[in-house]
C-alpha cells in the first residue's frame, strides 16, 4: 500500500530534495473530501431546550386530566425510582443532543408598529443549508453569517434581536431578559416566550429564569403551560429556589380540603419527590421542615390504623432527616426526641440510641461543610472563565466541597454504618455528583468542572455516566477541546466510530466558524473606523488607511491625513494586527484538530482513510504546517520509509518554504533519517529566503550538525565565517566553544573565558536563550567576579574618596555633584568591562553596566510583588460601563475649535495683570 500512495500524484516531486526552488503555488486537486458535520437541530418542537420533548408532553399533561400537577408527579417519581431522565428521548444518545442549539428569533420580531420600521426592506435571512461546509470549503460556511439590517434608533426590538443574532451563544442573559421586558410591555406574549426559550437554551442551569417564565405563565392564566415549565425546570436545575417554588405551586393547584385524599397524595409525593432531588443539600432543613407541618396538619383519619400510618411517616422523616447535616438539624433532633417520648418513652429509648450516633456524626459535619460552602456563589449567572481573582477562588472553593464529600466525612462506607442512611457507597457516590451538580450551575462554562466529573464516573466504572456528562459539557463549550477529544477518545473505546468522527468534524466546524466570525467581525470594526475618518482629507485620507499605509510622518503642511485622524488609523492598524493574530492562532486549533482527527482515523478504520483526512485538511486555506509534518511522521513511523515522509514534506514546502519553523522540522527529519545530502541541499535553498532572524535557528542546527557529525572541517569554517557575518553580536567565542559542549556540560570553563561569556555559552546549548534573560539568578562565582569588575571600575573614579564620604552624612553639594559621579563611575565601569572582556557582546557587557557589577536583586523591567497584587485586585477595563471618553472626540473638538487671536472687549483680563 505505501508504494502506491502519493500525497501529489498529479505533481512530479523528486524523492530528493533539489537545490533549485519551485515557485509554484499549484496545488494538487485530491479526490473525495471529509465533510466535517455540524451538530444536527432538534426537530421535535420550535422550543425545545435541555432536557424537555414535546413529545411527552401530551403523554403527561392530557387535556382528559383532573389536574395537570396529578399527572405529573407520579411520573417524575418514578423516573427518579428508576434513575432515569423523564423527558430523555431517542436522540439523546447521538452526540451533542444534551442541549440543543438556540431557537432562531422570528422573522418578523423586528419591526413593530410605526417606530420599528426599517431603512431598508431588503431581506436579510440567511440561508440554511443542512449540509455542513467541509473544512476545505469555508466559503459556505461565511455565507451562513447573518446579515443585519440598518434599522431606526426608535426600533428598539428590533436593535435588540440584531444583538442578540450578532452574540450568538455569547449572548448575555440580561440582554434577552430586555427583550422579553420589551415584549411583555406590549402584550407579546408569544414573542415573549420566544425569547425565554432562547435565553434557556443558552442558560439552562438559571433558575431565576425558569421561575420568571413559570410566573409569566401563571399571571396570565396559562397553568397548563406553566406545569409543563416546572416539569422541565426540575429536571435540568438542581436549584433549591426552583424546587420550593414547584412545591408551591402543587400546593396551590391542590387543594387538600376541596380534592381531600387526591390531593393529599400528590402533594405527598411531590415532597418525596423534592427530597429525592435536593433532600441532601445542606440548605434542604426548610423543605424538610415543610415536610414534616405538612404531614403533622394532615387528619388522623377514621381508624387507629390510619393514626398509625401517619406516626410512622412521621418517624421515618424524622430518622431521615436527623442523619443529614442540615442547617436545623439541632432543632429538629430535639423535635424526634420529644416525639418519641410523646408516643412510648420505652420505645423511645431504643429508636434515639440507634440513630444518636448518626445525628452526632452529622452534626459534627454540619459545621464543618458550613464553613466549606459558605463562600459559594450558588446563584450567579454562568459566565465565560475570564480567570480573575474572583473566578479562581470559586473555582478552589467548589473544588474544596466537591474533595470533602468525596473523602466520606459521613462514614457511609465504614463497618459500622454511622452515617445512618441506606447504600453505602452508593450514598456517597450520589453526594459527590449532586455536589459537582450544583457546581456546574455556576460554572457551566468552565470545562474542567465537567472533565472532572467525567473522570470521577469513570473511575467508579460508570461509562453511560461518563459519557453523558462529557456530552452534556460539550453540548455547554461547543468549542472546548478539552472535553470534545476526551469525548471522542470515549467513543473510540467504546467502539462508536461514527459519534468519534462525528466529535471530530464538530469541532473544526466550530472552529471554522469562530475563525468567520472574528474576520467578519474584524472588517466591521475596520470599515466602521474607516468612515470615522474626517471627509476633510478626501479620497487621500481614504487611501493612507489601506494596510500598506505609511505616511504617518511629515510636516502638517505637506501630510495627507491631519494629525486628528492619526489616531484612527493607528486604531485601524492595531484592530487588523490584533485580528490578525486571533486568526493564526485559531488556525493552528484548527489544524491541531484535523491532526488529531486524521491520528484517531488511522486507529479506528487504517491508513488509507487517514491519508483521506490528510488530503482534506491540507487543503484549507487555514491549515498550517503542522498538517504536513504530522502526515509525513506518521507515513515514516507506520512504513518505516523516508520516501513517502520526504514527498510529504516537499509538498508542504511548497506553501510554507517562508516558514522557519517547518523547514526546521523538515531539517530535522532529513538528519534523523541520515539524509546529509538532501538536508544540505534544503538548507541552501531555504535559508536565502529567510531573514536572518529567522534563519538563525537553521544556521545553530546545521552548524551543530555539520561540528558533530560532518566530513570536513572547512564546512565549519564556512559556516562560521557566514554566521559571524550575519551574527556579529554573538560571541566568538561563545560559537566556538559550543562545539565543545555536551550536555549542557562545556569543558571550557568559567577559569578560561570568565562568568560572562561562559553564561553565554551554557545559555546557548539549553535553548539558545537571551543573554540578557532576566529570569536567570547569577550564581556565587559569578557574584565574586563582577564584584572585582566593580572594584577594578571604582578604582578610577576614586574610590578611595567614595569610601570616605560614606562612613560620613552627606552634604548639600555632595548630593548635587551626585548624578554626575554616576555616569562617570558608569563610563569607567564601561572601559574596564571591556577591557576584561572583550569578546563577550555587546548586550553581556551591559547587563554588568546596568547592575553596578553585582546580580541584581529585582531584574530589570519586572513589577514588584506588591505592584502585582494591585494589578490582580483591580477589575478589567471590559467590565468598566460607566461614562466612556471619547478620546477622538475631544481631540476632533479641539481642533475644530476656534480661537481668536485677541481677546473679546467685555473679557475681564485683570487676573492677568501683575499687581
Amino acid at each position: 500500500m505505501s508504494d502506491e500512495y502519493d500525497p501529489a500524484a498529479d505533481i512530479d516531486v523528486p524523492t530528493y530534495a533539489p537545490i533549485a526552488s519551485d515557485d509554484s503555488d499549484e496545488e494538487p486537486t485530491d479526490a473525495g473530501n471529509v465533510q466535517f458535520l455540524e451538530p444536527e437541530r432538534p426537530e421535535t418542537s420550535e422550543y425545545t431546550t435541555a432536557g424537555s420533548s414535546t413529545n411527552e408532553s401530551s403523554d403527561i399533561f392530557g387535556e382528559n386530566q383532573q389536574s395537570p400537577a396529578i399527572s405529573l408527579i407520579p411520573s417524575l417519581l418514578a423516573a427518579s425510582r428508576a434513575g432515569i431522565t423523564t423527558s430523555r428521548s431517542p436522540a439523546a444518545d447521538s452526540p451533542h443532543s444534551a442541549t440543543p442549539q438556540p431557537v432562531s428569533a422570528p422573522e418578523e420580531s423586528g419591526s413593530d408598529d410605526d417606530d420599528e420600521t426599517s431603512l431598508s426592506d431588503d431581506s436579510d435571512s440567511s440561508t440554511s443549508d443542512d449540509s455542513t461546509p467541509s473544512i476545505a470549503d469555508p466559503a459556505t460556511l461565511a455565507n451562513t453569517a447573518p446579515r443585519l439590517r440598518k434599522r431606526l434608533p426608535k426600533d428598539t426590538i428590533g436593535l435588540l434581536e440584531d444583538r442578540l443574532k450578532r452574540d450568538g451563544n455569547h449572548a448575555t442573559l440580561a440582554l434577552f431578559n430586555e427583550l422579553i421586558n420589551e415584549y411583555m410591555r406590549r402584550g407579546k406574549l408569544d414573542l415573549a416566550r420566544d425569547a425565554y426559550e432562547r435565553s434557556l437554551a443558552l442558560y439552562p442551569t438559571v433558575a431565576s429564569q425558569w421561575i420568571a417564565y413559570a410566573d409569566m405563565e401563571q399571571n396570565s392564566g396559562e397553568f397548563t403551560k406553566a406545569e409543563e415549565i416546572f416539569k422541565r425546570a426540575v429536571e435540568a436545575v438542581t436549584n433549591l429556589k426552583v424546587w420550593q417554588q414547584y412545591l408551591t405551586y402543587v400546593r396551590r393547584r391542590n387543594n387538600v380540603t376541596t380534592d381531600g385524599e387526591v390531593a393529599y397524595r400528590t402533594i405527598l409525593q411531590a415532597f418525596e419527590l423534592v427530597m429525592g432531588k435536593v433532600g441532601i443539600d445542606v440548605r434542604s432543613g426548610r423543605i424538610w421542615r415543610e415536610y414534616i407541618d405538612f404531614v403533622k396538619s394532615s387528619s388522623d383519619g377514621k381508624s387507629t390504623w390510619e393514626a398509625q400510618q401517619k406516626m410512622d411517616l412521621l418517624r421515618k422523616l424524622y430518622q431521615r432527616v436527623v442523619c443529614i447535616p442540615v442547617e436545623n438539624l439541632e432543632h429538629l433532633w430535639q423535635e424526634y426526641n420529644a416525639f418519641e417520648n410523646s408516643l412510648n418513652k420505652t420505645t423511645a429509648r431504643k429508636f434515639l440510641s440507634d440513630r444518636a450516633p448518626a445525628y452526632m456524626t452529622a452534626r459534627s459535619c454540619l459545621k464543618e461543610l458550613q464553613q466549606i460552602s459558605g463562600h459559594l456563589n450558588r446563584d450567579t449567572v454562568p459566565t465565560r472563565p475570564r480567570w480573575r481573582e474572583h473566578d479562581i477562588s470559586q473555582v478552589t472553593f467548589w473544588n474544596r466541597w466537591i474533595s470533602w464529600e468525596r473523602k466520606d466525612p459521613l462514614g457511609f462506607t465504614s463497618e459500622d454504618g454511622k452515617g445512618g442512611m441506606p447504600g453505602g457507597k452508593a450514598q456517597v457516590i450520589e453526594r459527590v455528583i449532586y455536589a459537582y451538580k450544583q457546581a456546574l450551575q455556576p460554572l457551566r462554562y468552565y470545562p474542567q468542572m465537567w472533565f472532572d466529573l467525567a473522570e470521577y464516573c469513570a473511575s467508579l466504572d460508570m461509562s453511560d455516566d461518563q459519557m453523558k456528562f462529557l456530552r452534556e459539557g460539550v453540548a455547554a463549550n461547543v468549542g472546548s477541546c478539552l472535553l470534545n477529544f476526551r469525548l471522542a477518545e470515549v467513543y473510540e473505546i467504546v467502539k462508536k466510530r461514527d459519534d468519534a468522527k462525528s466529535t471530530y468534524q464538530t469541532l473544526s466546524a466550530s472552529i471554522l466558524k469562530e475563525i468567520n466570525n472574528v474576520e467578519t467581525l474584524g472588517e466591521e470594526r475596520v470599515n466602521i473606523l474607516k468612515k470615522s475618518i474626517s471627509s476633510e482629507t478626501g479620497d487621500d485620507a481614504k487611501k493612507a488607511a489601506a494596510p500598506d499605509n505609511e505616511n504617518f510622518d511629515g510636516d502638517d503642511s505637506t501630510s495627507i491625513v491631519s494629525r486628528r485622524d492619526r489616531g484612527t488609523l493607528n486604531r485601524i492598524k492595531k484592530t487588523e494586527e490584533r485580528n490578525k493574530k486571533h486568526v493564526a492562532e485559531l488556525s493552528k486549533d484548527l489544524t491541531l484538530c484535523s491532526t488529531m482527527f486524521m491520528r484517531a482515523t488511522k486507529r479506528m478504520e487504517g491508513l488509507k482513510a487517514a491519508r483521506q483526512v490528510f488530503s482534506d485538511a491540507r487543503k484549507s486555506p487555514y491549515a498550517t504546517h503542522h498538517i504536513f509534518v504530522a502526515s509525513a511522521l506518521m507515513e515514516y513511523h507506520h512504513n518505516n520509509s523516508p520516501e513517502i515522509a520526504s514527498k510529504i514534506f516537499e509538498l508542504g514546502l511548497r506553501k510554507f518554504a517562508d516558514s522557519a519553523a517547518f523547514v526546521e522540522q523538515y531539517l530535522d527529519f532529513l538528519l534523523v533519517t541520515n539524509d546529509d545530502t538532501n538536508a544540505r541541499a534544503l538548507f541552501e535553498r531555504t535559508v536565502s529566503r529567510l531573514s536572518p532572524q529567522d534563519a538563525e535557528p537553521l544556521f545553530k542546527k546545521f552548524y551543530a550538525y555539520e561540528a558533530a557529525y560532518g566530513s570536513e572541517l572547512s564546512i565549519v569554517s564556512k559556516l562560521e565565517s557566514r554566521m559571524l557575518e550575519l551574527y556579529p553580536s554573538t560571541s566568538p567565542i561563545a560559537r566556538f566553544a559550543g562545539r565543545y559542549t555536551l550536555g549542557g556540560h562545556c569543558v571550557i570553563d568559567k577559569q578560561e573565558v570568565g562568568p560572562l561569556v561562559y553564561k553565554e555559552i551554557t545559555q546557548d546549548e539549553q535553548g539558545r536563550l537571551g543573554v540578557n534573560e532576566s529570569n536567570q539568578e547569577i550564581s556565587d562565582d559569578e557574584d565574586f567576579f563582577q564584584n572585582q569588575i566593580l572594584l577594578a571600575a571604582k578604582s578610577d573614579v576614586g574610590a578611595s574618596t567614595s569610601k570616605k564620604r560614606h562612613s560620613r552624612k552627606r552634604t548639600r553639594d555632595e548630593l548635587k555633584d551626585e548624578s554626575r559621579k554616576r555616569s562617570r563611575k558608569r563610563e569607567a565601569q564601561e572601559l574596564v568591562t571591556s577591557s576584561l572582556y572583550p569578546d563577550a557582546s555587546s548586550s553581556v557587557r551591559s547587563e554588568v553596566d546596568r547592575n553596578g557589577g553585582f546580580s541584581s536583586s529585582q531584574p530589570s523591567g519586572v513589577l514588584t510583588d506588591g505592584i502585582l497584587r494591585l494589578l490582580s485586585a483591580l477589575p478589567p477595563a471590559a467590565t468598566y460601563n460607566a461614562v466612556s471618553f471619547d478620546v477622538d472626540g475631544v481631540m476632533r473638538l479641539i481642533g475644530n475649535t476656534a480661537i481668536p487671536s485677541v481677546p473679546p472687549p467685555t473679557a475681564d483680563l485683570s487676573r492677568f495683570r501683575r499687581s
